[in-house]
């Protein structure tokens, strides 16, 4: 496999992981988080535990499924007809990168209490859009205090990005 090859499944591994991680930013920060005070004090509102978990995994596999199908037949319509070893290679770094950003989103549900998942899930897209716009600086030639900044920039875009998308699903 030639590094032009490699480089084009990173690309692509990474373009998922951005838009992933953007929709799902979007998705957890319409979510009511918190507790509810329910009739003991206790029970949270919104989506939690296992239902959080199906919500991360079941976007997921929704966007990958749509975005390899729509993949895969523009591959093969540039492709004369016929999916090369390149495409499938693409296609799986696509998949990966979406598989990397739900399973990063899965730990906290794991680890934090019901009344703050939703809150500190909702940090882990936000973080791998910064890292993503970190590692784009760095390969770019920049600095350290150069790329955190840009890193930090492009944080508050992928932020500002879900809450436009929010804003015009009257969320």
């Amino acid at each position: 496999m030639s590094s032009e090859v490699r480089v084009e499944a990173l690309r692509e591994a990474m373009t998922m992981m951005l838009y992933l991680s953007i929709v799902l930013l979007a998705t957890l920060t319409a979510l009511p988080s918190g507790t509810d005070g329910g009739a003991e004090g206790q029970g949270a509102t919104g989506v939690h535990g296992l239902g959080l978990v199906g919500l991360i995994w079941g976007t997921t596999v929704g966007l990958a499924l749509a975005h390899w199908f729509s993949f895969r037949l523009t591959a093969r319509a540039f492709g004369g007809g016929n999916l090369s070893d390149r495409d499938a290679l693409v296609g799986f770094a696509q998949l990966g990168g979406a598989v990397l950003v739900a399973g990063f989103c899965t730990i906290p549900v794991l680890v934090v209490g019901d009344s703050d998942e939703i809150r500190v899930t909702s940090w882990v897209p936000a973080l791998i859009v910064g890292v993503a716009g970190y590692v784009v600086a760095r390969i770019s030639g920049r600095m350290r205090i150069q790329s955190l900044t840009l890193g930090g920039v492009a944080m508050l875009l992928g932020l500002t990005v879900a809450a436009v998308k929010n804003f015009l699903l009257g969320h």
